[in-house]
């Protein structure tokens, strides 16, 4: 479900827990209801702060992960452009490299971007190992004749295994971003905060716009948090303008001579 909806719904379920708190005053003499309005109250306390400590914690953990994927998305701008420039610099036996090097960006484009629904897809255990070998392989077809060469076949290598534990690390942080469940045990004690505010509150128009109103921020609330822990889906997401820039600056890399690495080969790629 969209966060949008489910959102809408949590609000719409709040404050109807709420009108029916109201109902239940309907049924239930004068008496009970002025005897139990001490012990319904302490328990809206209860809750009350329950829900404020817990749904306060889960939006600032929601904007700490989008906080933290932005930064680590930026962070590979350099990493790209500092790869590029080293087997640029090491000569023609480096173009395959570079091809793909834009190869794997136009990957991980698709990867944290492609998918509006399900948005970024955790790497498979099969797709590190490949990934990982298909690294090594490039690297050690690799043969540098000077100290300069050997010290850019080091650097660029350091550099595409950061490069990629970095956007695993990434699309693993996104697989689950909370405790399963948690969303559901906040959403129950939102509305037995609304059940019970309703049972002791005044039913008349100030009172259920007051709880209108309230829902709507606890759904807002949700909204939020569903929003931030999904930064590349979504309204609130981060842009794919600095990856779009990055393809269009790497541009088209010529294909190397049929006697070096072959480029269709993804293992013996740095990609």
């Amino acid at each position: 479900m969209h966060p949008l909806a489910r959102s809408i719904t949590v609000a719409l379920i709040t404050f109807g827990a709420s009108l029916l708190g109201m109902l239940i005053q309907l049924g239930v003499s004068l008496e009970v209801l002025t005897a139990s309005k001490g012990a319904v109250g302490g328990m809206v306390g209860l809750v009350s702060l329950l829900l404020a400590l817990v749904l306060g914690l889960l939006v600032f953990t929601a904007f700490s992960i989008f906080t933290t994927q932005q930064s680590e998305a930026y962070s590979l701008g350099p990493v790209v452009a500092d790869i590029d420039l080293a087997l640029d610099q090491y000569g023609p036996e480096g173009a395959s490299g570079r091809a793909g090097l834009r190869a794997s960006l136009q990957r991980t484009r698709v990867r944290f971007f492609g998918d509006a629904e399900r948005g970024p897809q955790p790497f498979t255990f099969d797709e590190m190992k490949a990934t990982f070998a298909g690294l090594d392989g490039y690297f050690d077809s690799l043969e540098p004749a000077t100290d300069r060469q050997r010290r850019l076949v080091t650097k660029a290598w350091d550099l595409a295994r950061k490069y990629h534990d970095t956007q695993m690390t990434m699309a693993r942080q996104l697989a689950s971003p909370f405790p399963p469940h948690v969303l559901t045990v906040v959403i129950c004690w939102a509305t037995v905060l609304f059940l019970g505010n309703g049972v002791v509150a005044a039913p008349n128009a100030v009172t259920i716009i007051a709880h209108l109103a309230g829902a709507i921020s606890i759904g807002t609330a949700i909204f939020l948090i569903l929003e931030l822990s999904n930064p590349y889906t979504g309204f609130i997401r981060i842009s794919p303008a600095g990856v779009d820039n990055a393809l269009s600056v790497l541009g088209e890399v010529s294909s190397p001579a049929p006697d070096g690495p072959v480029q269709s080969e993804r293992a013996r790629t740095p990609a």
